[in-house]
């Protein structure tokens, strides 16, 4: 990846915005009015929704899960060759202000044994497979990559559709958890996780987004 090439890489200005309204989205009882009533300012994304809508950091952070879910399952797989280097993982959950905490404590808290999460990276070793893993933010500004999966293109286990595959069973046998993502438009990811339960079953997939991406590869650091 050529550090160089605006296609290959979001501009410096627009990380460090993405950075704040990031902020904004998991810490919006600060940063809301005095109700709590979730994120102020622009008004929640409406229906229809389309895939081939202008998605600024605005739009994307006024989503709530059931709109990322409708743009998702409109959306076509994200392609293997084009997913490369770093991506900023962010969870929407506009005008939910329960979820917001607990996607901010769960995912976004420093001192949990996870972390702060930063998002996820990709490597295609084909053109239908690769690997990948997630970055986390620790005290003192540590950032570890860990969390592996291997990629694949295949059909969704959530609707039967094509989607890129994630499995991080391939790296840890206990863990059933595979995320599927859709492209959503230049640099931007639709992602839906999901683990098997008892009966065999899928569980409620659990939502994110990805932007980028912001940097290159490295490798894990942390297995």
């Amino acid at each position: 990846m050529n550090p160089s090439t605006p296609k290959n890489l979001i501009t410096r200005s627009s990380i460090l915005v993405l950075c704040l309204f990031t902020l904004l989205g998991v810490n919006s009882t600060v940063f809301g009015d005095d109700e709590g009533s979730g994120i102020a300012g622009k008004e929640p994304a409406s229906y229809p929704l389309s895939p081939n809508d202008n998605w600024d950091l605005l739009k994307i952070l006024s989503l709530n899960r059931e709109q990322v879910i409708a743009l998702w399952s409109q959306a076509p797989a994200a392609p293997m060759a084009e997913l490369n280097g770093h991506y900023m993982g962010l969870v929407p959950n506009h005008g939910d202000v329960e979820n917001q905490l607990g996607t901010g404590d769960y995912m976004y808290n420093e001192a949990s044994p996870r972390g702060f999460w930063l998002g996820k990276a990709y490597q295609a070793t084909s053109a239908t497979e690769g690997v990948g893993y997630n970055r986390w933010r620790l005290p003192g500004g540590k950032v570890v990559r860990n969390g592996r999966f291997a990629t694949k293109m295949g059909t969704s286990l959530i609707d039967g559709k094509p989607a890129l595959m994630m499995y991080y069973g391939a790296y840890n046998q206990d863990s059933t958890l595979v995320d599927e993502i859709r492209k959503l438009n230049d640099y931007v990811y639709l992602g839906l996780g999901s683990t098997e339960a008892a009966d065999g079953t899928r569980s409620e997939p659990g939502h994110f987004m990805l932007v980028g991406p912001t940097d290159e590869w490295v490798g894990v650091s942390d297995f």
